[in-house]
C-alpha cells in the first residue's frame, strides 16, 4: 500500500508522503493526474441524520450534475459510495469520527456498516477518538485519567480497535498504518489530565497504534512567533508519536470582518512554523501534523455560544492551504526547522456541515474549498 510506504518511509528519513490528488476541474480521461504531494486526512462526519438537519450551516450538494440541497444520512451506503469515489480520485484518507462500541449512528455499527457496504474501496481510514462521547469530564471541560473509568475506557478501547480492525486480516489494509501502527487522533487530548501517559502506556501493552494528540493552538507569546503552551506539554506530549488539532478556528482571533484574512493566515502560519522546533526542544520524538480549516459557523447548532463564524473565499482559502503548503515545501527540502514536520495535513472537514466547516460540494461555497484543497497539495 503506497500510503503506509510512504509514510513510514517519511518517519524514518523526512521524505515527504504524496496523498493528495488533482483539483476538480474537469480533465480529460486519459490524462495522468498530477503527483500528489502529501497526505490530506479529512474529518468526516459520521453521524449526520436527519435530526441534524435544521441545525446545518452549509447544505451538501451529492450530485454536481443536479445542483440542489440534498441533505443526507451519514449511514447511507450510497452516500459512502459516492464519497468514497471522490477521496480515491483526489487519494484523501477519511479522518473517521468514531463513538465508541455502539449501535447508533457514528459509533461503532457505522464503522462496520461503512467497511461492508464498500469493501472494494482504496481510501483508508484513520480512527478520530471522540473523547467528549466516550470519557467523563468534569465541570470545567477536563478528562482526568485519575478517574479508572476513563482510564480502563481509553485502553479498552484502543484494544478493541486494534483486535476488531486494526490487526485483523480482514480490515487492517483500510486503516491507514505507520509501519506497523495504526495512526489514531485523539480529540480533545489538550484537555486530558492526570494518569494519561500511564494510560496511553497500559493501552500500547494492548494494541499497537501511532498515537496523535490534539495540542496545537494559534496561541503566541509577546515575540510573536513562539507559541504559548501548557506548562506541562512536555509531560502531557510524552506518551505521543506526533501532535496535531481539530482545525485552526478560533473565536479569539476571528476578526470583526469575518474574514478569514490575511492577518489570520499570518497567525496561523506562524504558529505551524513555531510548534515544530518548540516540540523538537520539549519533545523530540514527537512529530508534527498541520492542522488546516478554511471556515467554520455553528451559530445554527450553537446559538447561546455565539461563536463569531469565519468565511473565506476561494483566494482566502488558497492564502492559506499554500502557508501549510510552504511549511510542507521546506520540511521536505531539509530545513533542519522541521525535521519533525510529517507530510501530512489534518483537514477540517469533509461534511461537518452542523459547524459549517464542510469542504464537499455545498450550495453555499460550491467546490471552492475542494478545489483549494487539490489544487495545493499536489506536485
Amino acid at each position: 500500500m503506497r500510503r503506509r510506504r510512504f509514510l513510514g518511509d517519511a518517519l524514518r528519513a523526512t521524505a515527504p508522503l504524496a496523498l493528495a490528488g488533482p483539483a476538480l476541474a474537469q480533465r480529460p480521461r486519459t490524462r495522468e493526474p498530477p503527483q500528489p504531494f502529501a497526505t490530506v486526512a479529512l474529518h468526516y462526519m459520521t453521524w449526520l441524520e436527519q435530526g441534524a438537519w435544521p441545525f446545518l450551516s452549509t447544505w451538501p450538494i451529492l450530485d454536481p450534475q443536479h445542483p440542489v440541497p440534498q441533505p443526507y444520512r451519514a449511514d447511507d451506503p450510497a452516500v459512502f459510495r459516492r464519497h468514497n469515489a471522490l477521496a480515491a480520485r483526489n487519494e484523501f484518507v477519511w479522518l473517521w469520527s468514531w463513538w465508541g462500541r455502539t449501535g447508533t449512528i457514528g459509533g461503532d455499527s457505522t464503522l462496520r456498516a461503512y467497511l461492508e457496504g464498500d469493501p472494494g474501496s482504496p481510501v483508508q481510514l484513520i480512527i478520530l477518538y471522540e473523547a467528549t462521547g466516550l470519557l467523563t469530564a468534569d465541570a470545567a471541560g477536563f478528562f482526568s485519567f485519575d478517574d479508572p473509568d476513563n482510564y480502563r475506557q481509553f485502553v479498552d478501547d484502543m484494544a478493541y480497535l486494534d483486535r476488531t480492525y486494526w490487526s485483523d486480516p480482514r480490515h487492517a489494509h483500510r486503516f491507514l498504518h505507520i509501519g506497523d501502527r495504526a495512526v489514531v487522533f485523539a480529540w480533545v487530548s489538550r484537555n486530558f489530565t492526570g494518569a494519561w501517559p500511564a494510560a496511553v502506556a497500559a493501552a500500547r501493552g494492548e494494541a499497537r497504534f501511532f498515537l496523535v494528540g490534539s495540542e496545537f493552538t494559534l496561541d503566541l507569546m509577546a515575540d510573536g512567533e513562539t507559541p504559548r503552551v501548557r506548562p506541562d506539554l512536555a509531560e502531557v506530549a510524552a506518551p505521543l508519536d506526533a501532535v496535531s488539532s481539530y482545525g485552526i478556528y478560533d473565536p479569539r482571533y476571528v476578526p470583526p470582518s469575518g474574514r478569514l484574512d490575511a492577518a489570520y493566515t499570518d497567525r496561523y502560519e506562524r504558529a505551524i512554523r513555531g510548534w515544530p522546533p518548540l516540540l523538537a526542544r520539549l519533545a523530540p520524538h514527537v512529530s508534527f501534523i498541520p492542522p488546516l480549516q478554511y471556515a467554520f459557523d455553528d451559530h445554527y447548532a450553537r446559538p447561546a455560544a455565539r461563536n463569531p463564524p469565519l468565511q473565506s473565499d476561494l483566494e482566502e482559502a488558497l492564502a492559506v492551504a499554500r502557508a501549510t503548503r510552504s511549511l510542507l515545501d521546506d520540511a521536505r527540502a531539509g530545513d533542519p526547522r522541521y525535521r519533525n514536520v510529517l507530510p501530512a495535513v489534518f483537514l477540517v472537514s469533509w461534511n461537518e456541515h452542523v459547524e459549517g466547516t464542510a469542504i464537499e460540494w455545498t450550495v453555499e461555497h460550491g467546490y471552492q474549498y475542494l478545489q483549494a484543497t487539490t489544487t495545493t497539495f499536489r506536485e
